[in-house]
């Protein structure tokens, strides 16, 4: 596969990924502030969007010739860049909450 491809390939994971884990945490807002919250979340939006692939991908097939085992490697990662920025964002945020109360 070529370059152009391959980035092309992985920016069309890597936008849903980021949408769906998004839409996923405005429906676990009580959960706020929670490590749990942000594993299941991102777990959850990366099978959904795996299904997701897999169904269309075989749909517009008619089977599985298309590269699936490619595809679910490119949401897995993109899902879990997006998990590592959740996880140094809520870091990062409690961080600053910790200094804002001492200070």
């Amino acid at each position: 596969m070529n370059f152009v491809f391959e980035v092309g390939f992985f920016a069309a994971a890597f936008v849903p990924t980021f949408l769906v884990s998004r839409i996923i945490f405005r429906l676990t807002k009580q959960w706020e502030g929670s490590l749990k919250r942000l594993a299941l979340a991102n777990l959850a939006s990366g099978v959904i969007c795996v299904l997701v692939f897999l169904i269309a991908g075989a749909w517009f097939a008619a089977g599985l010739d298309f590269p699936w085992l490619y595809g679910i490697a490119n949401f897995a990662i993109a899902q879990l860049i997006w998990f590592g920025v959740d996880v140094y964002s809520d870091w990062i945020n409690r961080r600053l909450k910790s200094q804002n109360e001492q200070g």
